[in-house]
């Protein structure tokens, strides 16, 4: 391979730039024709030849005057980025060491300002760029790229939104810094329009997987900002002549929205967004579809289920024999955040809806944690029971027999005795309080002795008095 139209001290002619990058692409764009010119010219000589050649297409997309001999010189660029089989990505360097970052940029907020010519230079920038952000992301938010980038999102041609979305994805994967750049960009709105109203897959599943991009970056942003993109993603979802890999990229931008859901369990402005927006009743179109892929985000529901009517569907997916158990499982979670977070009117409308039956059967589920959960909402219920036995002057609590018909009961006196003394602990505060009679006394004795339970003694009550062994609380149920 030889190089056209250097001279010392200089740059190469438009033409022999263009040519020159063609060149360098046949000679080394895949392995057979890289390994033959390694062996014929050598790496070092090579790789000089890379870098001449960067430097020729920096100063040219920079000087050149004409958009359409710009856009030219930029896809060779893109060509010779997209050469994958390299050690140590060595175009990638070479262009990055060349300052192609700052170059494109410029050509990204001159794209803005200009005609429909401009607008196709501002497309193949950003694709560029793309390629680069995996690497360079740092100096590609240090270069400003990130504002003209979300403003070509609002493009009306398809493809410039499919270059510029796709680079923001690239430079908001796994930094919060950078993730947060793109939020204060404003790419939620404009994200949400391209994904409403493109016709062209790509662009959507795209957008889709930004959507994802941003909330799956740890902390996650609030579940307020994300709501209005929940009815898009459902839509996308259930269509039934949708693009197969849009619906599972909405999917799985539905799944980081559920995993935000139990990660921040919700806040009152966060059920407003839900409801305002339109994403209860997405979620219930979903529920009541019963579709088995439901169940990476029926935990979505759990901030607004009760104000959504959703309670009752989350009741009889967590209840399917259909499904499968990671489903009832999720759903039962669902519940559970609903009874965590819910006033005394929300648990006995959990309690209507048939909420006892799978919290008892998530009891059943070998997993220290979803015991323990289990045990405490059972808890709460429990509570409420004897809450509303105040209110309604009734003789008993009304929902001791429920949890008991639930086969609650039976799991619990079962817990006493769990190796896992938070569990166990749990189960004997609940039989003291509402089942007298199961309290295993020998079990209290033990946790009484390591001290996780201490007695509280009854007034005129003997050593042996059955009512000073069974009157305690949990005084350091360990975390």
């Amino acid at each position: 391979m030889v190089l056209e139209g250097s001279t010392p001290g200089g740059h190469p002619s438009p033409q022999a730039v263009l040519d020159n990058a063609r060149k360098l692409f046949d000679a080394i764009g895949t392995q057979g024709p890289y390994d033959h010119t390694v062996q014929q010219r050598g790496l070092e000589a090579l790789e000089a030849d890379i870098a001449a050649v960067m430097t020729d297409i920096c100063h040219l997309i920079a000087s050149a005057s004409d958009p359409q001999l710009r856009t030219d010189v930029i896809r060779q660029l893109v060509r010779l980025l997209s050469i994958e089989h390299m050690n140590g990505n060595a175009i990638d360097e070479k262009a990055f060491s060349a300052g192609v970052v700052p170059v494109l940029v410029e050509q990204l907020r001159f794209s803005l300002t200009k005609g429909p010519a401009e607008e196709v230079e501002g497309l193949v920038a950003a694709l560029a760029l793309g390629m680069l952000g995996a690497r360079h992301a740092t100096a590609f938010v240090d270069a400003g790229a990130i504002p003209p980038l979300v403003q070509l999102v609002s493009s009306p041609n398809d493809y410039v939104r499919l270059g510029a979305v796709g680079a923001l994805k690239k430079v908001t994967e796994g930094s919060v810094a950078r993730r947060d750049a793109v939020l204060a960009a404003g790419i939620l709105q404009p994200l949400l329009v391209t994904i409403r109203e493109s016709t062209m897959t790509d662009v959507v599943a795209m957008g889709v997987q930004l959507v994802a991009t941003l909330w799956s970056v740890q902390p996650r942003p609030p579940l307020a900002d994300l709501a209005p993109f929940v009815p898009e993603l459902v839509r996308l979802f259930s269509a039934p002549q949708q693009d197969e890999c849009v619906k599972v990229k909405a999917r799985g931008a539905l799944a980081y929205v559920g995993v935000l859901c139990i990660e921040a369990y919700g806040t009152d402005a966060d059920r407003d967004a839900l409801v305002g927006c339109g994403a209860v009743a997405s979620i219930k179109t979903l529920l009541e579809a019963a579709d088995p892929r439901m169940k990476d985000i029926a935990c979505l529901t759990a901030t607004a289920a009760v104000d959504g009517g959703l309670v009752p569907l989350l009741v009889h997916a967590a209840a399917s024999e259909e499904a499968h158990v990671r489903y009832n499982e999720t759903a039962a979670m669902a519940i559970a955040n609903v009874l965590a977070q819910g006033s005394q009117q929300q648990v006995e409308y959990v309690v209507e809806c048939g909420g006892i039956q799978p919290l008892c059967d998530l009891i059943d589920v070998d997993n220290n944690r979803n015991l323990f959960i289990g045990v405490m909402l059972l808890k709460i219920i429990l509570s409420s029971g004897r809450e509303k036995q105040a209110n309604e002057g009734l003789p008993d609590n009304p929902y001791c027999m429920l949890v008991e018909q639930a086969g609650g009961v039976d799991k619990i006196a079962t817990l006493q005795a769990h190796t896992n003394m938070d569990v166990a602990a749990q189960a004997i505060i609940i039989f003291v309080g509402c089942f007298p009679a199961r309290v295993d006394v020998r079990r209290v004795e033990a946790l009484v002795d390591v001290g996780v339970i201490q007695v509280v003694r009854q007034p005129g009550g003997g050593e042996d008095d059955r009512a000073t062994r069974t009157s305690f609380y949990c005084a350091a149920v360990r975390q």
